[in-house]
């Protein structure tokens, strides 16, 4: 009896180890991104649903205040190209925040008024670009781009809420920007990293 029980704790400590090291493989960092318009809103939805996304598909995802400040704290600053960190610089980043993976990219808004019907619409149209960075091979192994609008009808996007985890924001007629911004943006980062979370579960299956 001893033995067996010995047995069993020895087995479900190596499961644990296992799931340990599993997680410490898995601890992403979001750079900042750089955003074009947009308001502070719209901007954190953007870092927030990547966040999000990696997170219900098994990453720790480092906080982003901690990540923001190390960035910033980085001797030298990383060089910057079109909005962009160098993938140079990214490394030291990874290794101050103990990261496996890196969130880097940049977001822009385009939000306007058109009239329709009897009366002005507001209307916002969101880009998104988002790359991923393994530390472990110190290349950028995934770069997407999705653009989103506001008004896409709801019959397009069935499967959004499998990847965003949340629901998409609530617009109405009229009204003010901001809903049109989050909800643009969110689909933008949908059709941004749907190819990411579909290759990532075929893998995990």
């Amino acid at each position: 009896m001893m033995n067996y029980r010995l047995s069993t704790l020895v087995a479900a400590c190596g499961m644990l180890t296992s799931v340990c090291l599993a997680q410490n493989e898995r601890r992403v960092a979001i750079c900042p991104f750089e955003f074009t318009d947009g308001n502070v809103t719209s901007r954190t939805m953007v870092i927030d649903s990547v966040a999000k996304i990696f997170e219900r598909n098994g990453y720790t995802v480092i906080t982003q205040t901690d990540a923001d400040s190390k960035y910033q704290s980085l001797s030298p600053a990383a060089r910057m190209n079109r909005g962009l960190p160098m993938v140079e610089d990214l490394g030291r980043f990874a290794a101050s925040v103990n990261a496996t993976h890196l969130v880097y990219g940049r977001a822009e808004w385009h939000t306007r008024s058109i009239w329709v019907g009897t009366g002005p619409k507001t209307i916002s149209t969101a880009h998104v670009d988002i790359c991923f960075y393994n530390a472990k091979t110190g290349k950028t192994t995934y770069t997407r781009s999705g653009e989103g609008r506001s008004d896409e009808k709801e019959s397009l996007l069935k499967d959004i809420g499998d990847v965003l985890v949340t629901p998409l924001i609530t617009v109405v007629s009229g009204g003010p920007a901001t809903p049109r911004e989050q909800r643009a943006a969110q689909i933008a980062i949908w059709r941004a990293m749907r190819p990411w979370v579909q290759q990532h579960r075929a893998r995990n299956r």
